[in-house]
């Protein structure tokens, strides 16, 4: 990485963090912060902390032997070292670049075109499945809890409104996923339009219909793998497993969390943990996400809801965030820094 891109990093990074502790300053006080702090057992802090890292780290190995078990399925061999250190990769672009769902699964398919020199249509088709079954486990938790949310309590409009928002267009992605998987006129006309205003602007420069051969026969590979998951239910289950097993991991970092903080009743909490889990990566992961800090604002006021306490609402979901964020910005920072030196340095000298 640049040194232009660790400045608007670190940019980005330092104005999330403001935002985040101007909110804490006016709406919770710092000295009902330094209260709950107080009555922190350190060493049960550190118990549950530590195992709250451990599962962040499991999470992600799960995720990636659940995308690893679909690109064995196509016979594209990357082995879960490579599998894990692109997936991790794939989601520090997503957290940084504010295009998720688009920025993280590129990169990785690109990581493994550059590693296999494998078709990218069915890298695409393994990245593509691995989205739409990741977003299902999330969805369908997402539902159950939802409905026990709503028979719970009592909640206004605006939580109503965000809850349906999230599920509408979780569902709408999966369908169009799927049918631009299974029709490929629809893919074509989709991906049509683009080459023609790339062809527009180039006006000759480059060679379009090269390309747009290239492009359809990509299209050809990537059909041919998402259809060939029909057949491979084998590979299909595992991947689905391992996907339940990484949200599980994931999840439970926000139960860890307040037990950490010695809040032991958020066990009675589960179904309004899913539901804050659930839409804190939603807003995370929509195509334009919420700025870094207003994601934190959302996730403290929705744990208000469930009659936790603000200044304890507000701790866990710091320390909930350095996990599933900040600790996967600085390990997905430092493999891009790895990388880029073991590219540098594989390079031959004539080369250089």
């Amino acid at each position: 990485m640049e040194i232009g891109s660790s400045a608007k990093l670190s940019l980005f990074i330092g104005v999330g963090v403001s935002v985040f502790a101007l909110y804490l300053y006016f709406f919770v006080g710092f000295n009902d912060i330094i209260e709950v702090f107080r009555l922190v057992d350190p060493s049960k802090y550190l118990i549950y902390y530590s195992v709250a890292i451990i599962a962040m780290l499991l999470s992600m190995l799960f995720y990636s032997m659940s995308w690893n078990s679909l690109l064995k399925a196509l016979s594209i061999n990357v082995g879960l070292k490579k599998a894990f250190i692109y997936c991790w990769l794939g989601i520090f672009v997503d957290l940084v670049v504010p295009l998720e769902t688009i920025s993280g699964e590129v990169t990785r398919i690109y990581l493994v075109h550059k590693e296999t020199g494998d078709s990218s249509g069915r890298i695409v088709a393994s990245v593509l499945v691995h989205r739409i079954i990741t977003t299902i486990i999330t969805l369908g938790s997402l539902i159950f809890a939802s409905f026990l949310f709503l028979l719970k309590y009592e909640i206004s409009f605006e939580v109503v409104y965000l809850l349906l928002t999230v599920l509408s267009g979780s569902i709408i992605m999966i369908v169009s996923l799927v049918y631009l998987s299974l029709k490929k006129e629809a893919a074509e006309r989709l991906i049509d339009l683009p080459l023609r205003l790339i062809a527009f602007i180039v006006r000759g420069r480059l060679n379009i219909m090269n390309i747009k051969e290239r492009v359809q026969r990509n299209l050809i590979h990537f059909h041919s793998g998402f259809k060939s998951f029909g057949k491979k239910r084998g590979a299909l289950a595992c991947s689905i497993t391992y996907g339940i097993m990484a949200w599980l991991f994931h999840m439970s970092i926000f139960i860890l969390v307040f037990y950490a903080l010695g809040f032991y009743e958020i066990s009675t909490k589960i179904s309004e943990t899913i539901v804050v889990y659930s839409l804190s990566m939603a807003l995370q992961s929509i195509p334009v996400a919420l700025p870094l800090g207003l994601v934190e604002i959302v996730m403290t006021n929705l744990y208000t809801l469930f009659s936790i306490p603000l200044a304890l609402s507000g701790i866990a979901t710091l320390l909930i965030r350095v996990v599933t964020f900040w600790l996967q910005i600085i390990i997905g920072y430092a493999i891009a820094q790895w990388i880029g030196v073991k590219s540098l340095l594989s390079r031959d000298p004539k080369e250089t």
